[in-house]
């Protein structure tokens, strides 16, 4: 049996004012939420600690529960924490999440959902200005049901195939395979298809998303076709869904 597929689509940086304890102006800071992994923000020096504090403003706050930074991050043998607060930390200040980084890979870090206005993630003694691709704070949205059967994942290769006039075969290899994910959901009912409208807004079809498909296989994906509903019935819908790893 599959998992049911998560998403998370709404960065709450992107909501936010965001300072930090430096910035190399050569990276700045809107790189941790541009959506773009490719590129790094860099503090300017090795502050102990370095710190970004999001403000998400007197209105409107939304909940989080889950942290992603890619792959590119200069964490591993860090100690790091992800805080929350009611005044900026001036009096409040909580741990929410504590941890040794092991490794250079995608820092993952699931907890309970929690509402605040202030955010900070701190970073311990590093020994170097450190550098994150992106920083993604962000709430899951879990499907209400499973996708139907027959659908397909694998891998894109990003390899070119020439062939001679006279029958030779050249490939070239242009970069590393994608994931790639088609599923058809159905049975939709009002409250998924709001919740998938509401995605969609947000990201406007050009901002990637983080994805956990139903092996639980998590990557950053960019939507290939904007969602579209067919009436299956009174009050149910279908939806296709593709899905390709962005890097």
């Amino acid at each position: 049996m599959t998992q049911l597929i998560k998403v998370c689509y709404r960065n709450i940086l992107e909501n936010s004012t965001i300072t930090v304890s430096s910035e190399n102006a050569s990276y700045p800071k809107y790189r941790l939420y541009d959506r773009d992994i490719a590129k790094l923000f860099k503090f300017n020096a090795a502050d102990d600690p370095s710190l970004i504090t999001l403000d998400q403003g007197a209105v409107t706050s939304y909940p989080v529960s889950r942290l992603f930074i890619p792959v590119g991050h200069t964490l591993n043998g860090l100690a790091c924490k992800l805080q929350y607060s009611s005044d900026n930390f001036a009096a409040d200040s909580h741990d929410l999440v504590s941890w040794a980084q092991g490794d250079a890979l995608l820092v993952d870090k699931a907890f309970a959902e929690t509402t605040s206005r202030y955010w900070r993630l701190r970073v311990a003694a590093p020994a170097s200005a450190v550098e994150l691709p992106e920083m993604f704070l962000t709430k899951p949205y879990q499907f209400a049901r499973n996708i139907s059967w027959g659908f397909t994942t694998g891998d894109r290769l990003n390899i070119l195939r020439q062939e001679t006039p006279s029958g030779k075969v050249n490939y070239i290899k242009n970069g590393v395979p994608r994931k790639e994910r088609d599923y058809q959901l159905t049975r939709i009912q009002s409250a998924q298809k709001t919740e998938l409208e509401t995605w969609q807004g947000v990201t406007e079809g050009i901002r990637a998303i983080y994805v956990e498909d139903e092996a639980g296989t998590v990557f950053f994906a960019e939507v290939l076709v904007p969602l579209k509903f067919t009436n299956e019935r009174e009050g149910r819908w279908g939806c296709g869904l593709s899905l390709l790893e962005f890097i």
